[in-house]
């Protein structure tokens, strides 16, 4: 599975959980705790899946793809 096989919008839902998590851990305020509950409702509840077989492995996948590193360059 790559990040092509992920919709556009489920792609950024996973963005947007990532910086919610560390702006909640940056201040963990209620109102942080509030957006990132927000963010994590929509990210479980997308239509995407129940278009698969092994929504587990396909979590796992999709937070590789979208995870902040990901797209790093190794350095040397």
């Amino acid at each position: 599975m790559t990040d092509a096989d992920f919709p556009v919008d489920l792609l950024e839902l996973q963005h947007r959980w990532y910086a919610a998590e560390a702006d909640w851990a940056a201040d963990p305020t209620e109102e942080k705790r509030a957006a990132f509950a927000l963010v994590s409702a929509g990210l479980y509840a997308h239509p995407y899946w129940a278009t698969v077989g092994n929504r587990h492995e396909a979590e796992m996948k999709l937070k590789q793809a979208a995870r902040p590193t990901a797209t790093s360059e190794p350095t040397a």
